[in-house]
């Protein structure tokens, strides 16, 4: 039970410094801590014979436990510790690790929303650019050939259909922004 919990504390932790730190667990570091699993496990499961507390049969009769009954200082001073050390400690930062990677996948979700979203707004002022552009080019083309005395290639006919298109390229972006945002 106790190599479990501590297996599933150093994953924790593993996957926290992965996604929180953007760091990458090498071959000894994952061995490193496989040895401290079993050094610390077989800690806590010696102390009893060594007399920290000891090892009794549980109420069912099928299996041994530490003396969980026992009021001896000693013994409850296992309890408690063991209780800590191998439950509230584990956990404890299991739940640390855990909310952090939430917290960080959270942020990272937002931030790919943000992006998308951003990707979109640009997507959608480019296109108003564009039309700008398109609606504005040709007046602008008939403007500078009348300033550089081209003026005879443009008739009143000629003239009349870039101004029109040009001045109704306001109208363009509300039609633009309606079709490409969601929110109106």
């Amino acid at each position: 039970g106790i190599v479990s919990i501590m297996t599933l504390t150093v994953l924790a932790y593993e996957r926290y410094i992965r996604v929180v730190h953007a760091k990458v667990i090498d071959f000894s570091w994952s061995w490193r801590a496989i040895t401290y699993i079993w050094i610390y496990s077989l800690a806590w499961t010696g102390a009893p014979l060594l007399g920290w507390n000891r090892y009794t049969l549980e109420i069912h009769g099928l299996g041994c436990s530490v003396d969980w009954k026992s009021k001896d200082p000693n013994d409850t001073s296992f309890v408690l510790l063991f209780f800590l050390g191998c439950l509230v400690v584990p956990v404890g930062i299991m739940a640390y690790c855990y909310g952090h990677i939430l917290y960080a996948v959270r942020m990272t979700v937002q931030v790919v929303k943000l992006l998308k979203y951003e990707k979109k707004v640009a997507k959608m002022c480019f296109l108003m650019i564009s039309t700008f552009l398109i609606c504005w080019m040709p007046y602008a083309v008939v403007s500078l050939l009348v300033t550089y005395g081209y003026s005879n290639l443009v008739t009143p006919t000629v003239a009349i259909i870039p101004s029109f298109f040009a001045k109704s390229s306001t109208a363009y972006n509300p039609v633009i922004y309606i079709f490409m945002s969601r929110k109106v």
